[in-house]
């Protein structure tokens, strides 16, 4: 049950970020689902431009650059779904090591979402007044949440690793530094 949820919240992710030129960049399972990201990028992309009110000049600068920046997006946005996949197949059984490397890779993910918004915000910036771009990352960021919010409902916490004994490790027994104090 947990697979499928999650696997509805990956497409879900894909569709999105998607763009309206996805098919060019992500070869999808099949038409179905190629119409419905498209319909769907389509979608964000008009109430992101209707919510911008630019002006015509910029429109079609913005549209561009837009397309270029939800493609790159969905890069990432594919690297968490599987990350949530491999989430899936082992929350009930995790272990230091595993928690560790999804850690790391959920930390790299985010990393590089955060290293491409600069990116694109001087890109945007280039063209558009602060305060548009700043609308712009604003309107993203409500996609985003709103995504979240349906992804974090199906997501189980994590089962900590037992001890021998059968008692859960808990945060608190992490090994504290020692201080001294100087006389």
């Amino acid at each position: 049950m947990i697979k499928k949820l999650l696997a509805t919240s990956v497409l879900t992710s894909a569709f999105l970020f998607a763009t309206p030129n996805a098919e060019a960049h992500f070869s999808l399972p099949n038409n179905e689902l190629q119409l419905a990201v498209l319909a769907k990028a389509s979608e964000k992309k008009a109430i992101v431009l209707a919510t911008m009110h630019l002006k015509k000049d910029n429109k079609e600068a913005f549209g561009k650059l837009y397309d270029e920046y939800q493609v790159e997006l969905m890069k990432g946005h594919m690297k968490m779904g599987a990350l949530i996949a491999n989430y899936a197949s082992n929350y009930k059984q995790m272990t230091n090591e595993t928690s560790d490397k999804l850690l790391v890779t959920w930390a790299k993910i985010e990393d590089a979402e955060l290293a491409l918004k600069k990116q694109y915000m001087l890109k945007f910036r280039a063209f558009l007044p602060s305060a548009d771009v700043i609308r712009y990352f604003q309107i993203e960021n409500r996609f985003k949440v709103m995504h979240q919010a349906k992804i974090m409902n199906k997501i189980p916490l994590a089962t900590p690793p037992k001890l021998s004994t059968g008692m859960a490790i808990e945060l608190s027994e992490t090994p504290k530094k020692e201080t001294t104090v100087a006389k």
